[in-house]
């Protein structure tokens, strides 16, 4: 004598909605957090990269500055002429205001 076996309908039913909804909404927010923590690693890489090389030109600039000061000296420009043999002739001087 076979026996009949009646298949039951599944339906979801609201608590596995639930239990799947949070447990996609942990997995996202798990991906997430590890994707900011590492944007916001390199992030604060790139800046202390900039800050270095904002220092380094600073300090360029700097040494740029004393060297063209140092370089537009009148007395420097007439000590270069006189090594060169040059004479100064007061009638050919123009001075221009800085």
């Amino acid at each position: 004598m076979a026996r009949i076996v009646k298949k039951k309908k599944r339906r979801l039913n609201l608590l596995g909605i639930a239990v799947v909804l949070f447990t996609a909404s942990i997995l996202s927010w798990l991906v997430a957090s590890l994707l900011v923590n590492t944007i916001n690693a390199s992030l604060t890489v790139k800046i202390q990269k900039m800050s270095d090389e904002i220092d380094l030109l600073k300090n360029q600039n700097q040494s740029l500055s004393y060297e063209i000061q140092t370089l537009e000296n009148k007395e420097r420009i007439y000590e270069v002429a006189q090594i060169n043999n040059l004479d100064q002739i007061s009638d050919n001087i123009i001075s221009v205001g800085e």
